[in-house]
Order: structure tokens, then C-alpha cells, then sequence
């Protein structure tokens, strides 16, 4: 299965879920609700990973695009470096 399919699929599951939890979550024992807490911290941490990962390697693909830039001098000075063309 594609990952972005299965995510949409857990995603789609997770909303049911939520009005499940809110209509009936009080049936869950103690130990359901720790696992059901315990994968979604799970989830939740691959999740930010792979965020993060993303964002650093758009960072670095953004600044290897990037030139280095000459340094540019104003008409004064270049009038200064040049005086014969400027007289």
C-alpha cells in the first residue's frame, strides 16, 4: 500500500475513532488507554522526524541553489578606481 494512502486511511480511522472515544472511550480499560496513548506518542515522533528531516533538507536544497553573490561597489567608488572614464 502507498504511504500517503495508508496515512489518509489512518487518518479517515482516526476521526472515527475519535467520536468513539468521546461516545464510548469510558469502557476502555486503563491499560487500552496507555497503548492507544503509548502509539500515538509513537506516531506522533516519526511524524515530527520525518518533518524536521524534510525541512532541513529544503534548507539545504534552497542554499545550494544559491550563488554567491560579487560584491558590488557604489558609482563613487567605482568613479574613484576609474578616473579617466569620469572626467
Amino acid at each position: 500500500m502507498d504511504i500517503r494512502r495508508a496515512v489518509s486511511e489512518f487518518v479517515s480511522q482516526g476521526t472515527g475513532l475519535f467520536h468513539r472515544l468521546r461516545s464510548k472511550g469510558e469502557a476502555l480499560s486503563d491499560v487500552d488507554l496507555v497503548t492507544l496513548r503509548e502509539q500515538l506518542h509513537i506516531l506522533d515522533t516519526a511524524a515530527d522526524h520525518l518533518q524536521n528531516l524534510k525541512q532541513s533538507r529544503s534548507r539545504t536544497a534552497v542554499s545550494s541553489i544559491k550563488r554567491p553573490v560579487s560584491p558590488s561597489i557604489s558609482r563613487s567608488q567605482h568613479r574613484a578606481a576609474h578616473p579617466t572614464h569620469h572626467a
